[in-house]
């Protein structure tokens, strides 16, 4: 029996995917331990928002601190990290308290984990090992009272894999996984999502003429676009769209940037990318049938079934369970 989920997940995150729905009630189970949480995701999916959304719900009293791992400066990272006491070093005049003692109560995100130096992991092992650290010139140990929130682009079990992190620092980190699916997994809800964004436009831009709403053929342009950039690709190319249609009530394919003009027809001269980007969108639309696909896109049956198992083998490889990547029927056509 999973735990209800917290009103505030249902009013500010978008779900109606299965892998979205699953990432909310991982959320919701993980938020109020003291137990670090990895964020497994790609560039632009959502790590910093999820964090916050952990740190809101958990109930701590601390704030919540944020730093990637390309922030810390080699042999800088035990000082940013833990500090130092005033005159351990030339030019160290006043005590620093760093970043675990600024989270306090509260939570530490360290984003893009996977790009931190086996030394500076190192010193994050000693601190888990001993649930304590000291400062730069001190000899006193300090309580680690944070929760850790850690953001990773791949399968912790890879990065161990191939030589990137410490094989002790995984296990330490535990199993509390939070897997973040890219936005084309999840493409039953880029519609939702986009009129999410051009509602924020507005705001987000100081300029108050651009359109309110989208036209209907711009929401199945959206929905088969490619966006490597996941989350963050969607909202900049609706920024832009939104500021192309000014004067204009209704935003229109024309508003589109380039970047964002996906075609709905299969098109033997695409670039690949596009090419799978057409197939799965396809195959989304049709209940994974790759005859109506194959129609629907204007392409021949054997070459849909050919990307579709080259979208398959992807999908494998990345740790994406095949039934996640276009969500259930009766998903698809709730989102139609």
């Amino acid at each position: 029996m999973q735990v209800p989920l917290h009103p505030m997940l249902l009013g500010r995150v978008v779900a109606v995917s299965a892998t979205m729905t699953e990432v909310l009630h991982r959320i919701n189970q993980f938020a109020q331990a003291r137990t670090t949480v990895v964020l497994v995701g790609e560039t632009g999916t959502g790590k910093s928002f999820c964090a916050r959304l952990l740190h809101q719900l958990s109930g701590r009293s601390g704030r919540l601190a944020e730093i990637t791992a390309a922030e810390l400066d080699g042999g800088l990272a035990h000082d940013q990290l833990f500090g130092h006491a005033r005159g351990s070093f030339t030019g160290a005049m006043q005590r620093r308290l760093g970043l675990f003692a600024d989270a306090g109560d509260g939570t530490l995100l360290l984003d893009d984990f996977h790009l931190l130096a086996r030394a500076e992991q190192a010193l994050l092992l000693r601190a888990f090992d001993r649930g304590a650290y000291r400062s730069v010139g001190t000899d006193r140990d300090v309580p680690l009272t944070c929760r850790l929130v850690i953001g990773v682009g791949r399968q912790l079990d890879a990065l161990v894999a191939d030589g990137t992190m410490l094989p002790d620092l995984r296990y330490r980190l535990g199993h509390c996984v939070v897997r973040l699916p890219r936005l084309e997994e999840r493409r039953e809800e880029i519609g939702i999502l986009a009129q999410r964004f051009l509602e924020q436009c507005p705001a987000d831009t100081d300029v108050k003429d651009g359109p309110r709403r989208f036209a209907r053929d711009v929401v199945a342009v959206l929905e088969a676009g490619h966006y490597p950039g996941n989350l963050r690709d969607l909202r900049e190319r609706i920024r832009a769209a939104y500021l192309l249609g000014r004067g204009s009530e209704v935003l229109e394919i024309e508003h589109l940037p380039d970047s964002a003009r996906a075609s709905l027809r299969y098109e033997r001269r695409a670039d690949h990318t596009t090419q799978l980007g057409v197939v799965q969108w396809a195959l989304w639309r049709t209940g994974d049938h790759v005859g109506k696909a194959a129609e629907l896109i204007g392409a021949s049956r054997n070459t849909v079934a050919a990307l579709r198992a080259e979208l398959r083998r992807m999908q494998e490889r990345s740790g994406v369970p095949a039934a996640e990547a276009g969500g259930t029927q009766a998903e698809r056509a709730a989102a139609s």
